[in-house]
């Protein structure tokens, strides 16, 4: 015996409508929804990654602007420093008048932190710096000696070829300085805030007095003949014309001093900021400048960069100027970018998380929708043929009630035979009974209040009393009843729900083996210890799918032509067994058929 339900599973064109209009709604708001929040999140994405690179960009204009500012300032000292104090020893015009020298103030090294040497080059390719005296070694800085050799070594060996002043016809000069080859095409860089320091544009034309012109021409000798007078205590001479002390003319000497200049050339194995200018005397041009301490401005920069890393760069087609020849980039943390890589991933996985949260319940939400409209054309497609069904199985009994009732009220029919119409009649009316007892039944079970008294009572007797009300029918249908029932069991139920139960059950079984050739029915009782369980077997078909077996307008049938019903009793049964404290199965008999167990407690 399989099952099939009443109702046929073809999809009504309603629910086929509401499922299309859903799914193309559902995909038109969502596909919608990610293309715009899926743009956005590419924005923010690109937003998160260009806010490191944008503030490391604002930074290096910041730090160019403020380090070009540092130079323009180191330029205006320098331009203002006399062109005498580039040697060991010199007169200065504002001490005594006499014959004296004394220690350049560069003498012990450079007094500004940015310049890391001074030098002087004269037409002779000759290379000086204020802190060694070759002629008066004891002047010498004794603490940084080997330092300062190093330095003038380079000066000798990196700049001197480059920048030593050569005689022309005109008059000396200073050499052009080779500069760093640029990009041919150079992007444009940001404008630099003008410096507040002024700076020397033109060159400077001097008149110096003779006297202190001679004395730091050759501070050497003043130096030496100083000691001398010193030694003798002798009154200090005044100073004569000679080759070793120049004699002091009347007339002003002329000094020319050019602009400093900035210039990109390698020193010490790497490129180097210098500043150059070129010192026209009477007796020949010397070449002035020092050099920008490279570890200085990139520890300047290290502190002024903060957390990002800032390089300079002796090339000013890349990242923001800082002086002819010279730029500065600055670069987010590796640590920023990679948080700012985890922020974007983050963002992404946020919104994919949101999207398909919202989605699934979007979908969710359209399935119940949907399974709603599918449950509401069940419903009518249930009603319809619930009531063509409820239609069927009352027009029967109605039909054997009126025909009997009829032949007895006018007479018909065989005399003797009367009795046997009457419990025809009866029959009906009990058949009719049990069908309005399931649509009542059936309806109680909706509402939630379906209810049953049960109490501990004699079972067997009541099963036996039901048996032979119900072997008439079974007899007159072709059925056999077999029972086997002790009298003596008790358990605990309701009479009303036990009588519905049997019926349906015995119903069931007359109905469904119609086609078998044993058509007996065996109702038994067995006593279980805790509980007791009545059973009712057949020998038809068997049901192959138990999976519908007790829900509503499910019925067991033979085949697609299987007897009328409204697959209402199985489901009314078990839920009045289960009302009772039971429980109703169904099991495979042995050697085929069906066979369903009602199990109801003791007591």
């Amino acid at each position: 015996m399989e099952t099939r339900p009443l109702i046929k599973t073809k999809s009504a064109p309603r629910t086929i409508y509401a499922a299309g209009l859903l799914t193309a709604l559902l995909a038109a708001l969502l596909g919608a929804w990610f293309f715009t929040g899926w743009h956005d999140v590419r924005m923010r994405q690109h937003e998160a990654s260009q806010t490191p690179r944008i503030a490391a960009e604002r930074r290096a204009n910041d730090l160019a602007r403020e380090l070009h500012g540092e130079l323009e300032a180191l330029i205006a000292r320098e331009v203002r420093r006399p062109y005498f104090h580039y040697q060991n020893l010199i007169h200065d015009p504002q001490a005594s008048p006499g014959l004296n020298v004394s220690p350049s103030p560069l003498a012990r090294g450079a007094e500004d932190t940015l310049v890391l040497g001074y030098f002087q080059l004269d037409a002779k390719g000759r290379a000086t710096t204020p802190t060694i005296n070759d002629d008066v070694p004891r002047l010498s800085e004794p603490e940084h000696l080997a330092e300062n050799r190093a330095f003038r070594d380079h000066v000798v060996r990196d700049l001197s070829r480059d920048l030593a002043p050569a005689a022309t016809a005109t008059g000396p000069r200073v050499a052009e300085a080779r500069a760093a080859p640029r990009s041919r095409s150079p992007r444009p860089q940001p404008e630099l805030e003008s410096s507040p320091f002024p700076q020397q544009q033109q060159a400077l034309v001097l008149k110096v007095d003779p006297n202190v012109y001679a004395q730091n021409i050759n501070p050497n000798a003043v130096y030496s003949q100083q000691s001398q007078v010193a030694q003798n205590n002798r009154p200090q001479a005044a100073p004569v014309a000679s080759s070793q002390v120049p004699v002091t003319t009347p007339a002003p000497v002329t000094v020319t001093i050019s602009p400093l200049e900035w210039r990109t050339l390698p020193f010490a194995g790497e490129p180097a900021l210098l500043a150059i200018r070129q010192v026209q005397t009477p007796d020949g041009t010397l070449a002035q400048g020092f050099v920008v301490d490279s570890a200085t401005l990139k520890s300047w920069l290290a502190t002024k960069a903060g957390d990002m890393v800032a390089e300079l760069h002796p090339d000013d087609s890349r990242g923001a100027a800082i002086a002819p020849g010279w730029s500065l980039t600055v670069e987010p943390n590796p640590r920023t970018l990679a948080q700012v890589a985890d922020d974007a991933n983050a963002i992404a996985r946020a919104f994919l998380l949101r999207f398909f949260a919202i989605g699934s319940i979007a979908m969710l939400a359209a399935a119940f929708v949907l399974l709603l409209v599918m449950r509401a054309e069940t419903l009518a497609r249930e009603r319809s043929q619930f009531a063509a069904a409820a239609a069927h199985e009352l027009r029967t009994p109605l039909a054997g009630l009126q025909l009997y009732g009829d032949m007895l009220a006018d007479g018909l029919g065989d005399p003797g035979k009367l009795r046997g119409y009457a419990r025809r009649m009866s029959e009906d009316a009990a058949r009719l009974g049990r069908v309005v007892t399931n649509i009542l039944g059936f309806s109680q079970l909706e509402r939630g209040n379906l209810t049953v008294d049960a109490q501990v009572g004699p079972l067997g007797e009541i099963l036996c009393e039901l048996a032979e009300r119900a072997r008439p029918a079974l007899d007159r249908a072709g059925a056999a009843l077999e029972i086997d029932v002790a009298r003596d069991l008790r358990a605990r139920f309701d009479r009303d729900a036990l009588a519905r139960i049997v019926g349906n059950l015995l119903d069931n079984a007359e109905k469904y083996a119609r086609s078998a050739d044993d058509r007996t029915i065996r109702l038994a009782a067995l006593d279980c210890g805790d509980v007791v369980e009545v059973s009712v077997e057949d020998h038809g078909p068997g049901i192959t799918d138990k999976t519908k077996l007790f829900r509503v307008f499910s019925r067991g049938m033979s085949s697609s032509e299987g007897p009328p019903g409204l697959g209402l009793g199985l489901a009314l049964s078990i839920s009045l067994a289960r009302a009772m404290g039971g429980e109703l199965t169904y099991l495979r008999r042995d050697g085929g058929g069906a066979r369903f167990v009602l199990q109801l407690p003791r007591a």
